[in-house]
């Protein structure tokens, strides 16, 4: 049956009652009209033609939902008493449950004792735009296959999307060249709309990747499965993931379920993830939470969001035929996502028309000790625009009691673009595309870019194309971080507007009549495309060295919403358009030369009956592999072959040395190694080998077990597995379900759960039969409690050094008294010798020093001994970059001060974080802005009420080398801090 949004009728309940309704079913308030009217749609018609869109999921007579439990330990409890019920394709993470549960069983769930509440689980959404591709010419993917001779062999990519095959156009795609064969679906969409946007994305990547095998599984059963599909992947081999699809409940403001399935397989499978950075442009309004007086109607609300001198009402005007989907939330941690208190705070989104309250638009869901969303789809059917308010209110009653302000209320419009009252043009990237490790996405059409485009020198970013910024207030436990944090979201701009077979539209934008990929679902799937290419050609590149030399060698983009161009990353267009070429080149050695470095001999046995004559094994070993095949040979002894070692050779010992031979494909030269294998193996015949006995895992060497910083049930263990009956050849190792094969040899590390304590290892061993395994009971080993991890022995260095002031000389402009501290790692508590290159001699006397230095000697040499330390310390120190060729003091003393006191914790800026602190400004609004020199601006940060010492940190990791200006004001005092950004 199709589930239409039921409407009830409010209007003669108040929100305690709805709320209070909703409490006693253990549902959200947008639940309890399916259950009141078991699915069926009564929604009134409203004048104008406005109605609320349908946001549920729905397969058959059943709707899918989001359940949490009441503590983690009863999320299992939970999913089989739900199954119980006839919850299907359930899944279960900590407190939280998914799955699809038939309507006539919600009722139901009130008697459910371990649950705590339930609610939809909406519909994720496509980022896809309205509407051979020829982003292969634009990010030049087509020079790079030829002039590197890649395209992804043996690079596996996966592909989470809507479906692959439901419109069973799939068979026609591989027999066309269009699609690779045997892709891998590992999980197929059988829920309602697909609409097959996974095939279309598979499409784009093999027309930049014709080699790479690909894999797909769905994202559109709820945010738990899209988790557990990213690790399916991952797991199945896959080292490139893209995905295209975006959940509206995901947090903004913490990494939820999807955003640590990608850090987990980026950390511990070296997975390289790309994410469309979504289709919101910047729909979005976000503040500091002001709090003025509540509506008259409804009652029950005790403030609401004042959004500019005092009005609590805020307009936006809905096209004929056009919808919005807008997710609110605040600043308080989920409960499904880290336990815990949850929500402390409860928000509602009120929609009004003319004033009067539209209840059956609103989003009313209780939140106390839940999770801080109100969610609102709103579509205008009539033929004329329609203007709607919305209100974001504060609720409490005597089940709330008095509850804290949030500091911070943010939503985002996931719809069509519509003009908006007080309009912050705020950030949109948000959920798992704002993850540390995601490659966000963003998207530039393929006729906007220098290729199809001869006026253009860099590319244009669609205007849909969503910006980033969105802060990240608290760890995955819930627990608020000591500053907020903001990733550099979108990293780099793909393309889109491209050729596929069927999806969706044609443009008249190119002179076929191929259909076009619009939307950063497009871009996401090219950049993973180029990706593949990459990794071909250097298999052993990490994840981070592929972003890194895609964002080196981009085309820098400008950011139409701010003033000028923006040299370097924006928050628009990253770090801009993506050329596959020069990123391959980036990654290549810059004078490649293949050689045969060393030999590993494996064996030299008697040869029976001549006491002259050995069976030599041994194993060649390269440098600057390319992945190519390899085309090997032993002067005199062997013809060349392709087949791997190791190689065996029968070899008198009359005939010491041997000379190998190799070649690679793709590089020029032939390698040689002359091996004097009889001075390895002696003249001496050896004692023939015993007997082959059995090959086991006879126990585990653990090295330690780490706890992960924010997640106190999860560790990072590294062992090493013991082995009995090894004959020298290769072993293959793997962890059921953890870790797949490889013969990289030990210490292994992955990351494991304290609710798995035991693992199982298996490993064979080339020449013989059988598989060894082995249950290690690691958590025996290391315990419950997480040790604190070891730390890594430093070598003694200068790390950086603190300015402390920069004073004029009086009579001497050219010169200044410049006093500073030297910063060091690898400290044993030894005395510490210091010295400046012909400014000052070695002294054990501890810092700051101060020295008179001319403005025309911009750089001095720090040099450092410690006792107990071989070597010295050195560091070139640019006091001039950091003080600034003016006669004003430096600005960043350390010293109290009446009035305004800017302190810089650490200047240079080398770990990519800086860190300021500001005194003297107690009880005013302080206002922070960091730009480069041009004035952009790279973070800002508001205090409304400063108390008596305010800390802040901005995030510069990928800030080039740079000076920046920090302006700290207040409404009486202004100060302008330089900061020296090194690498």
């Amino acid at each position: 049956m199709a589930l239409f949004l039921a409407s009830f009728a409010v209007q003669a309940q108040t929100p305690a009652a709805v709320k209070a309704a909703a409490r006693a079913a253990k549902v959200s308030t947008d639940l309890l009209p399916v259950i009141e009217n078991n699915g069926i749609n009564t929604q009134a018609p409203f004048p104008g033609g406005l109605v609320r869109e349908n946001l549920f999921m729905t397969e058959g007579n059943s709707i899918a939902i989001s359940a949490v439990a009441n503590s983690e330990q009863e999320g299992q409890a939970l999913l089989q008493s739900l199954q119980a019920l006839g919850l299907t394709k359930g899944r279960v993470l900590k407190q939280q449950v998914t799955g699809y549960l038939p309507i006539d069983k919600l009722d139901d769930l009130k008697n459910v004792s371990v649950l705590r509440s339930a609610r939809p689980s909406y519909k994720p959404i496509h980022n896809v735009g309205s509407v051979t591709s020829q982003g292969d010419t634009s990010m030049r993917s087509h020079i790079a296959r030829t002039t590197y001779d890649v395209n992804g062999a043996g690079v596996k990519v996966g592909v989470l999307s809507d479906s692959y095959d439901r419109l069973g156009g799939a068979a026609s795609g591989v027999a066309s060249g269009d699609l690779p064969m045997n892709v891998e679906v590992l999980k197929e969409f059988s829920g309602d709309g697909g609409i097959d946007e996974g095939r279309a994305m598979i499409e784009l990547i093999h027309d930049v990747a014709p080699g790479s095998p690909q894999a797909f599984y769905t994202a559109f059963e709820g945010q738990l499965d899209f988790a557990a599909g990213i690790r399916a992947l991952a797991a199945a081999g896959c080292k490139i993931i893209t995905d295209d699809v975006s959940y509206f409940a995901e947090p903004f403001f913490q990494d939820g379920p999807i955003a640590q399935a990608v850090d987990d397989v980026v950390s511990n499978s070296g997975v390289t993830y790309f994410s469309s950075a979504g289709n919101s442009a910047r729909q979005s309004y976000q503040s500091a939470y002001r709090g003025t007086t509540p509506p008259a109607s409804p009652t029950y609300y005790v403030g609401a969001h004042n959004f500019w001198g005092g009005d609590k009402f805020q307009s936006l005007t809905i096209g004929a035929g056009r919808s919005i989907t807008i997710a609110f939330q605040w600043d308080d941690p989920f409960f499904s996502v880290s336990g815990g208190s949850g929500a402390r705070t409860d928000m509602d989104l009120l929609v009004y028309f003319n004033g009067t309250f539209l209840s059956q638009f609103s989003s009313q869901a209780e939140s106390i000790g839940g999770d801080p969303v109100e969610i609102i789809g709103l579509r205008n059917t009539g033929s004329s625009a329609l203007t709607i308010e919305l209100v974001l209110a504060k609720y409490e009653d005597v089940t709330t009691g008095s509850t804290p302000d949030p500091t911070l209320v943010k939503w985002v419009n996931f719809g069509n673009d519509v003009p908006t009252e007080y309009d912050t043009k705020s950030s949109t990237v948000v959920g798992h595309s704002n993850a540390t490790r995601t490659i966000a996405v963003g998207a530039a059409p393929f006729y906007n870019t220098p290729a199809y485009n001869n006026a253009l020198s860099t590319a244009t970013i669609e205007p849909f194309s969503s910006a980033g910024g969105t802060p990240i207030l608290f760890s995955t436990n819930g627990t608020r971080l000591g500053a907020p944090v903001v990733r550099q979201k979108p990293e780099i701009t793909s393309v889109d507007g491209t050729n596929t077979t069927f999806f969706i539209s044609d443009t008249n934008r190119d002179t076929d009549a191929f259909p076009n990929f619009f939307g950063t679902s497009a871009a996401a799937p090219h950049a993973a495309g180029v990706a593949a290419l990459m990794k071909q050609k250097a298999p052993g590149i990490s994840p981070a060295a592929i972003l890194t030399a895609l964002e080196n060698t981009a085309l820098d983009m400008d950011d139409p919403s701010t003033p000028g161009f923006d040299a370097g990353f924006d928050f628009g267009t990253g770090y801009g358009f993506i050329q596959a070429d020069k990123a391959i080149q980036a990654i290549l050695p810059a004078n490649p030369t293949f050689a045969i470095t060393g030999v590993t001999t494996i064996s030299c046995s008697p040869v029976p009956g001549n006491p002259n004559k050995r069976s030599l094994t041994f194993m060649p070993k390269y440098s600057v592999l390319n992945g190519q095949p390899i085309t090997f040979s032993v002067a005199s002894e062997t013809l060349p072959t392709t087949a791997p070692g190791p190689y065996t050779i029968e070899i008198y010992i009359d005939n010491p040395t041997i000379t190998l031979k190799a070649t690679q494909q793709g590089t020029s030269g032939e390698a040689r190694f002359i091996y004097n294998w009889l001075a390895v193996c002696g003249t001496t015949p050896p004692t023939p080998d015993p007997e082959p006995t059995n090959f086991v895992i006879t126990d585990v060497t653990t090295i330690s077990c780490n706890p992960t910083p924010g997640d106190p049930n999860r560790r990072s263990l590294t062992f090493n597995p013991q082995y009995s009956g090894t004959n020298g050849q290769p072993i293959t190792f793997s962890i059921v379900n953890e870790k797949l094969p490889t013969t990289a040899p030990g210490p292994y590390t992955i990351g494991v759960y304290t609710d798995r304590p035991t693992i199982t290892l298996k490993a064979t061993q080339q020449g013989t039969s059988g598989e060894a395994s082995f249950v290690y009971n690691w958590l025996a080993v290391c315990g419950t409690t997480p040790p604190a991890p070891t730390p890594e022995p430093t070598n003694f260095t200068i790390t950086g050094v603190t300015t402390i002031s920069c004073s004029p000389t009086p009579g001497e402009p050219n010169k200044r008294s410049l006093t500073f501290d030297p910063q060091y790692s690898g400290i044993n508590g030894q005395p510490v010798t210091f010295s400046v290159v012909s400014e000052k001699l070695p002294t054990t006397a501890p810092g700051p020093y101060t020295l008179g230095v001319y403005i025309d000697n911009p750089t001095i040499t720090l040099k450092a001994t410690q006792q107990g330390t071989s070597g010295e310390a050195s560091f070139v120190y640019n006091w001039l970059a950091v003080c600034g060729s003016s006669s004003a003091r430096f600005g960043a003393g350390s010293e109290e001060a009446n009035g305004l006191n800017v302190v810089m914790l650490g200047n240079p800026v080398e770990d990519g974080r800086v860190s300021v602190m500001v005194r003297g400004a107690a009880s005013q609004p302080v206002n922070m802005i960091l730009t480069d020199t041009r004035g952009k601006v790279i973070g800002s940060h508001q205090i409304e009420q400063a108390g008596r010492e305010e800390q802040h940190v901005f995030e510069v990791s990928r800030q080039p080398t740079s000076l920046l200006l920090l302006k700290v004001s207040t409404p009486t005092e202004s100060k302008t801090i330089k900061v020296l950004k090194v690498q």
